[in-house]
């Protein structure tokens, strides 16, 4: 699978501002992509998210807003409900009652929305899921990276420059399916690519202070022969890159400790591009933003999709069963970023799962950190 052509034609932002311009679908497996027409009559989508205080969904936001227009789309929200999943479920009712056609949520967790998903199934509503799975019924579409993916682009990217030594895995929440799948891509794939490290293992349950003191008792334990640190997010990026540089082995060290993180935060891009981080899994708005609505307007229309067929951001769609329940995917195929492009091969892939990747460079225009950062007065003067 040709990773850059896939992500070519399912990506479109222009540099410099956050809004974007229309795209064409690219194959779309739906019927959104398309444009709903100016003469036609607006299909009521609701928008129920937990937060939008950062970089990451505030771009969502406002990448959603854009397709919205670009599909005819009428927006229900976004609602807020932060942490609370009681009030979660209360709005999705509300937006079910105010005509939405079908609801776009980012779940509080997997298991919460079972008394949304019910009262939105009595009223012939679908709901689609952005960026977690769902344990507590049915949906019609989850909308979110392959997180299998995340873990062995990191592992493809490690191993390509460590044969021996140590790699610090700081692990996410393994209760979550985000956090499980990047770990047991990363640590399977590291076991068959590169069987002379050592990876060491480390729970955080995506706690920042934890990550940064587990790698700081590492780089203190192992010194030059630690050799990378995989944190599965970007926030403790902050706090080892100071640690790193203390103890000599930051960027231009000739014992530099590779650091790969997840998200693709601007302040990643600054990173990358400085050298103090080496790689990060864009997780990426745009795309999530594009899709939901695509598949929020399929529920609509009642466009009946099926595993196997073509994705929108992965090649084919996937049944993903989590806790029980099995609902429809389109596991997206994310950007993974590298100061320059450069080919990433495996020698044991994920059954599956491509053997090999082609990096995006961190000055790609598109990538979502960039596009954010260049409308906030650049990727290193953006924290978050």
């Amino acid at each position: 699978m040709n990773r850059k052509r896939l992500l070519a034609t399912a990506a479109c932002a222009a540099a410099g501002t956050l809004l974007l311009a229309a795209c064409g679908s690219g194959g779309s497996t739906g019927t959104a992509a398309a444009g709903g027409g100016s003469g036609s009559a607006q299909i009521k989508i609701g928008v129920d998210l937990t937060f939008n205080n950062t970089a990451f969904w505030s771009a969502y936001v406002n990448y959603e807003q854009q397709y919205a227009k670009d599909m005819n789309i009428k927006l229900l929200g976004p609602l807020l409900a932060g942490s609370d999943a009681s009030l979660q479920n209360n709005q999705i009712q509300t937006l079910v009652n105010e005509g939405a056609q079908a609801i776009v949520v980012n779940p509080e967790t997997a298991a919460s929305l079972g008394p949304a998903i019910a009262y939105a199934t009595a009223h012939h509503v679908q709901l689609i899921s952005v960026d977690t799975v769902v344990s507590s019924g049915h949906v019609y579409m989850v909308v979110r990276a392959s997180n299998t993916l995340y873990g062995q682009d990191a592992c493809a990217f490690i191993a390509s420059k460590v044969t021996s030594g140590y790699v610090m895995d700081l692990e996410g929440d393994l209760t979550s399916s985000n956090g499980a799948d990047r770990t047991n891509a990363f640590d399977a794939c590291m076991a068959a690519n590169a069987p002379g490290v050592t990876v060491l293992k480390k729970p955080t349950q995506w706690n920042d202070a934890t990550a940064v003191t587990d790698a700081q008792n590492a780089i203190n334990a192992y010194g030059s022969k630690l050799k990378a640190i995989y944190s599965q997010w970007s926030s403790p990026d902050t706090g080892i890159i100071p640690l790193l540089d203390k103890k000599g082995l930051g960027a231009g060290s000739p014992n530099h400790v590779l650091l790969v993180s997840d998200d693709g935060v601007p302040f990643e891009m600054c990173d990358i591009g400085k050298g103090t981080v080496d790689a990060s899994q864009s997780q990426p708005a745009d795309l999530y933003a594009k899709w939901a609505l695509t598949y929020a307007v399929d529920a609509a229309k009642g466009v009946k999709l099926a595993a196997g067929q073509p994705g929108g951001g992965a090649p084919t769609l996937q049944n993903v069963t989590y806790q029980g329940d099995t609902n429809l995917s389109d596991p997206i195929v994310a950007p993974f970023v590298t100061k320059a492009e450069q080919p990433l091969t495996l020698s044991a892939a994920q059954p599956g799962f491509p053997s090999g990747l082609t990096s995006t460079a961190v000055s790609d225009s598109s990538l979502w950190g960039n596009v954010y950062g260049a409308a906030h007065g650049g990727v290193c003067n953006t924290t978050s």
